[in-house]
């Protein structure tokens, strides 16, 4: 039973709330992701993976976030970015407007490396009253069994972004998007500078948009194998 928020009518929304105060917000990113990755990999993961974790945990699931903190990218066509400030704005307010209807218990489901220190923020920023709220962060590509996979499978071909990883899952939930995609071979990227990077200076240095990755080890099957890892084990760590 789909358990997307969106769905939902008010009532419906106000009988849940009497059972259950727990809601899954999911959150990403609409930036490059090199030459074969989609634009939208960061909240389509999340938001899939958010999807059914809602279902298996009987949790109800906000719309995810689409946009993030995505500066860096700004010199690639297609990403649309959020400052750091807009951001830890828009994510208090967003729980802030949920706890007000009665939710106490955010689980958030993360695709994106630069939401994470902007979330955190907010989520102090949140409860900067005394508020009592339960909150916890899933970046689900950093989750121990997404990466004991990812390091047996592509090793340091994994990268930092544009991974095989994260393309591999949307390769999974979005198949039709990748069937006009074309087929590269890669070289390697420059190693990881110092962070952080201004966008033109990312472009410079990472002309193509990747970061340490080989696309071309990337495949539906190894999505389907991480994309399970991902919903089962934050199932198992909320249940």
């Amino acid at each position: 039973m789909s358990m997307n928020l969106a769905e939902k009518t008010w009532p419906q929304i106000e009988e849940y709330l009497k059972s259950s105060k727990h809601i899954i917000v999911p959150v990403g990113s609409t930036e490059q992701h090199g030459p074969t990755g989609l634009i939208g990999i960061d909240f389509l993961s999340a938001w899939e993976i958010a999807k059914v974790v809602g279902e298996k945990t009987n949790t109800l699931v906000a719309p995810p976030l689409c946009f993030g903190m995505a500066v860096h990218h700004m010199a690639f066509p297609g990403t649309i970015t959020l400052s750091p400030l807009t951001y830890v704005q828009v994510v208090t307010e967003i729980i802030q407007s949920l706890a007000k209807n009665g939710f106490r218990k955010f689980t958030f489901i993360n695709g994106h490396g630069g939401n994470i220190a902007p979330l955190t923020t907010a989520f102090c920023q949140a409860q900067q009253n005394d508020e009592n709220y339960d909150i916890k962060l899933f970046n689900w590509w950093h989750l121990p069994e997404v990466t004991a996979y990812e390091s047996k499978n592509f090793g340091n071909e994994n990268g930092f972004h544009a991974t095989c990883g994260e393309i591999s899952v949307t390769m999974f939930t979005h198949p039709d998007a990748y069937k006009n995609v074309p087929k590269m071979d890669f070289k390697p990227t420059p190693e990881r500078p110092h962070w952080p990077m201004s966008p033109k200076e990312f472009r410079l240095t990472f002309s193509d948009g990747r970061m340490g990755s080989n696309p071309a080890l990337c495949s539906e099957e190894h999505g389907k194998m991480l994309f399970n890892l991902a919903v089962d084990s934050i199932c198992q760590k909320l249940e």
